[in-house]
């Protein structure tokens, strides 16, 4: 497989890799490829950096009792125990929680904050999203061809009829005009997905049927500038500002 040849398939690879949905010897070969391909290592950096903000909003979670009764009994739960804060085992999954949300928080601040400019072939920082965390879903992460920054998320989940969206800087929006987001089938015309609202909170737009009937052949977004309220044709009539591949996350 010559990745050097198919910029398509670099920009998939590289986005499965940072999400870390590649598991075993998949994720090996493509450690190699990075090592090797200076190209493929920058496709891989580029899509850290658009997923920072995932990691930015992630919520520590609860784990289940379950897996604290396992820990104990691989510890040896049955043994005599000593006494004190030591033995609280509140205590411990507390701090481990907070000690999680802290490493969290200082990844995603050193992923955006870092300069574009590195040595070559550099090691990947990687961002996962736990499955068992994140249900199945359609993710993008929409971002300025040139500048590569991410400007918005848009996700749905597979059974929805809502599309949410998140603008991430609100230098997205354009004084007196509206941004009108777009699912761009392979062979269609684009089809509008409504117009961004311009709050910062995540937002609901409605689809007419579910995301699995709506999206199931859409391989990216698009949003382009529009007068306001949006396209009067249907179709886009301004520049497209941003884009973003549509991935499934399942």
């Amino acid at each position: 497989m010559d990745l050097r040849r198919n910029a398509d398939l670099q920009q998939r690879l590289a986005a499965e890799f940072a999400l870390g949905t590649l598991r075993g010897r998949a994720r090996q070969r493509m450690r190699r490829w990075i090592a090797q391909e200076p190209a493929f290592a920058a496709a891989v950096r580029d899509w850290e950096l658009r997923l920072a903000p995932l990691a930015a909003a992630a919520v520590p979670v609860q784990p289940p009792a379950r897996v604290w009764r396992g820990i104990e009994e691989r510890l040896g739960g049955a043994r005599a125990q000593p006494s004190g804060i030591w033995a609280n085992l509140a205590f411990w999954r507390n701090l481990g929680l907070l000690a999680s949300g802290m490493a969290a928080g200082l990844l995603a601040t050193f992923i955006v904050m870092a300069p574009r400019a590195t040595p070559p072939a550099p090691q990947p920082v990687v961002i996962r999203v736990p499955s068992n965390e994140m249900a199945a879903s359609y993710l993008a992460v929409l971002a300025d061809p040139k500048t590569q920054k991410p400007m918005l998320i848009v996700s749905a989940g597979r059974s929805s009829n809502e599309l949410w969206v998140k603008t991430l800087d609100p230098a997205a929006h354009v004084a007196d005009r509206s941004l009108e987001l777009w699912a761009l089938p392979p062979g269609q015309p684009p089809k509008s997905l409504g117009v961004v609202p311009r709050s910062e909170k995540m937002t609901a737009l409605k689809l007419v049927a579910t995301a699995d009937q709506a999206f199931a052949e859409v391989p990216a977004l698009a949003v382009s500038l529009e007068p306001p309220g949006g396209s009067p044709t249907g179709a886009p009539t301004g520049p497209v500002l941003y884009t973003g591949p549509f991935l499934k996350y399942w």
